[in-house]
């Protein structure tokens, strides 16, 4: 739900890029206007996707974070000029099934 989220959020962003003004017979090139994502919301996802996992780990939760999604978010970031590198702290942050504590 949160990748889905950022990711409509964002794809919307990149599809600004795209749109150039056209005018027959030759197109008008503005300057370029890159969509700025803000720093707080980069924070704003790291935040909701850390209380995301925090609920699937206390409840055991099946890994619920879909590779396609975290692909999306991965290539509108670099799109985007925009540096999301805590995507895959899940993996790292997971606790082993030797560690799990016994119900």
């Amino acid at each position: 739900m949160i990748y889905d989220h950022f990711s409509d959020k964002w794809e919307k962003l990149r599809k600004q890029l795209e749109e150039l003004p056209y005018v027959y017979p030759t197109p008008i090139v503005p300057q370029p206007i890159v969509p700025q994502i803000s720093p707080s919301e980069i924070e704003e996802f790291r935040q909701l996707l850390d209380r995301a996992r925090e609920y699937d780990i206390k409840h055991n939760q099946p890994n619920c974070e879909l590779e396609d999604k975290k692909e999306r978010i991965r290539r509108l970031a670099k799109e985007l000029g925009v540096k999301i590198d805590f995507i895959d702290e899940k993996d790292e942050a997971q606790p082993s099934e030797e560690t799990k504590e016994a119900p």
